[in-house]
């Protein structure tokens, strides 16, 4: 039997002064590591690393110490030179953490910090690495021409600066596109529909769930159809908390991208079609293109019509505004009825830069009686009047189905902060809502953006909480981690009221800066009760999910099985894009199954175990990751570092 070197997790960087006669006396630079990190593999292919350091009194002599194997195929050598980690990789995972030791002539040691390996499947690698086309992962049939799905990814362009990409593909069961429709909106370039070239887009998909989406394109659309209202720009005046962005010329027009690639992981497979996946753009391999994450859908064509479309929304939005010299957060939510297309009855609760306006009223628009047959692709605005002037949202939508529909900005956001640009998700809205409507036990995951003077990082926020159904919170434990400073509460006897006409939640006393909840009907998919807007300075947003009816009574065995992981949108941008697999034991452990990261690679849940509260509230990788569940999703965030809301998805793949 093939025996593979053992290596243990050491402490910290060790940057040691080295006395050899006397630290500052000889002058003599102290011995350190200089390697951080390990390059990625791939099965079946060589693998090598060499580990570096500096200073001392070479030559260098280098152990590993502890009991974490090595990659299979894979060992160590470090004896008397250059410590060394090569062979042949025979299976796919995430391994580590490792550390070094290194020795120098003088008997002098220093050690590195904790280092990983990624090897990914050869196939996977294939698919990343051919180009504008997908290889094929074997299961191409596993998605059909009657089934498109829609998609929406919100992240990081080239420049650094925001952008959100909208799309409906529709497969045809060999690995072809049978029709597309791209839309983009970013602050460098502005907002563009692309033309598809569907000769020479492909997709590729796996037994697992896993697949890759190439699209190509000849160039902007000719037939964008846009509405509006007529003669009405807005004019709001945002607050000044910024994110930095890379300055360009507005009015220039965008250049046309050439393709783009997506690698995606289906789930809620109910024995037929694969109901909701995670997606990100992946064509960055070096790290300075585009980091871009979200979800996806499969659509309902029956329903790309004017008349399916259900008669009350409740929406939210989040994004940007442009304001130089950065971008301001800034997010939306509230909700609106629809008649035959027109839009009224409007509430919303807007938060610029950290100034939230309390409620709004009055919003109406329309949507345009014009809706893709093939892609469900329509197009829409949305207009209410806010404490510093109008607001307008108009959009593109993507048809999930009657009731549920991705929304993103198709106005440029210019320079002088007027127009925001913005993307999330429509869902189905009761007429009227009572106390009762927000009754039993609910995850919260929110996000936004820490700004303190020039250092910004994200805000990543979870939690669970119990209502009564009386306007009573009895129970709400948060886990928040603000910019790298992390926080556990819990928040007994807070109270809510509901108002009848928009399903309105207001609270108080969960947290100081208590969110506002817009409810939805709850029937969605991935469970959406309600969409989040925070009453913060850190202008966050995000989703009210519920966990299943009665006293929660989680266990380990009910978090089991593969989930799809990714990354929510990374709002501070400094983190990058990231999808893979986790699999769950069922008995405490839990497995990654690698198979693509962004530009940063970091503060990610590693290999480990999963502790589980019977309140659906735990941890994953030692305690570093707190999470709440579901059983069917799952949200974590890290206890430490800038943090990214990662969000879990339960895959139950054909048998």
């Amino acid at each position: 039997m093939h025996r593979h070197t053992s290596w243990a997790f050491l402490f910290a960087l060790v940057f040691a002064c080295v006395q050899i006669s006397g630290c500052g006396g000889s002058g003599t630079i102290g011995l350190m590591v200089t390697t951080t990190s390990l390059p990625d593999g791939i099965v079946n292919t060589p693998y090598s690393a060499v580990l570096m350091a500096t200073g001392g009194a070479p030559p260098y002599f280098w152990i590993p110490a502890g009991t974490t194997p090595t990659p299979p195929g894979v060992n160590f050598s470090g004896a008397n030179g250059p410590g060394t980690i090569s062979g042949i990789p025979t299976k796919a995972g995430y391994f580590g953490p490792y550390g070094f030791t290194v020795w120098d002539s003088n008997n002098t040691t220093a050690s590195s910090g904790p280092l990983y390996i990624t090897i990914a499947a050869a196939s996977s690698a294939a698919a990343e690495n051919s180009g504008s086309s997908c290889a094929s992962l074997g299961n191409e049939a596993g998605l059909k021409s009657a089934n498109p799905y829609a998609f929406l990814v919100k992240g990081t362009d080239s420049q650094g600066n925001p952008i959100d990409i909208a799309a409906s593909f529709t497969p045809d069961a060999n690995g072809g596109i049978a029709n597309a429709a791209v839309d983009y909106n970013g602050i460098t370039n502005g907002p563009e529909q692309l033309q598809v070239n569907l000769d020479g887009s492909s997709y590729a998909f796996g037994s697992s769930g896993e697949g890759c989406l190439s699209l190509v394109f000849s160039g902007p659309a000719t037939t964008s159809t846009s509405v509006r209202q007529t003669g009405v720009a807005s004019n709001f005046t945002p607050a000044n908390i910024t994110r930095a962005r890379s300055v360009k010329t507005f009015g220039i027009p965008a250049s046309v991208v050439s393709s783009a690639q997506f690698r995606f992981r289906l789930s809620d497979y109910d024995g037929t079609v694969y109901h909701t996946g995670r997606i990100i753009e992946s064509d960055n391999p070096n790290g300075s293109g585009t980091n871009a994450s979200g979800f996806m859908h499969v659509q309902t064509p029956g329903d790309f019509d004017l008349a399916a479309l259900v008669s009350k929304y409740a929406f939210g939005v989040d994004g940007w505004t442009a304001t130089p010299p950065g971008v301001l957060r800034t997010a939306l939510a509230g909700t609106f009825t629809n008649r035959s297309g027109i839009l009224s009855a409007g509430y919303a609760d807007l938060n610029a830069g950290g100034t939230a306006s309390g409620e709004l009223t009055g919003g109406h628009g329309a949507f345009n009686s014009i809706i893709d047959a093939t892609t469900g692709r329509g197009t829409a605005s949305f207009l209410i009047a806010t404490p510093s002037g109008d607001l307008r949202f108009d959009s593109v939508f993507y048809v999930l189905n009657g009731s549920d529909l991705i929304l993103l900005s198709s106005d440029w956001s210019l320079g002088d902060g007027t127009v925001p640009l913005l993307a999330g998700r429509a869902l189905a809205s009761n007429a009227t809502y009572n106390s009762e409507s927000l009754s039993g036990y609910y995850l919260l995951a929110s996000q936004g953006l820490a700004v303190n003077g020039s250092i910004i990082g994200n805000l990543a926020e979870i939690g669970t909480m119990n209502a009564t159904g009386t306007g009573v919170i009895p129970t709400a434990t948060i886990y928040s981690n603000l910019a790298g400073n992390y926080a556990s509460n819990q928040y007994p006897n807070s109270s809510y009221t509901v108002e009848a006409a928009p399903g309105r939640v207001s609270i108080t006393g969960l947290t100081a800066t208590p969110p506002v909840v817009y409810l939805t009907t709850g029937n969605a998919d991935d469970g959406i009760a309600g969409f989040v807007i925070g009453t913060d300075t850190e202008a966050s947003s995000g989703e009210v999910i519920r966990q299943p009816a009665g006293l929660p009574n989680y266990a380990s065995a009910d978090v089991s099985g593969n989930f799809t992981a990714s990354r929510a949108e990374d709002v501070d941008g400094l983190n990058g894009a990231f999808l893979t697999s986790f699999t769950f034991t069922g008995t405490d452990g839990y497995t990654v199954i690698p198979q693509l990261a962004g530009s940063t690679f970091s503060n990610l849940p590693h290999l480990g175990m999963i502790s589980i509260r019977a309140d659906g509230t735990g941890n994953l990788d030692g305690g570093r990751f707190p999470f709440v569940t579901n059983g069917a999703a799952l949200f974590a965030i890290p206890d430490s570092g800038d943090p990214s809301l990662f969000v879990f998805t339960e895959c139950t793949p054909p048998k």
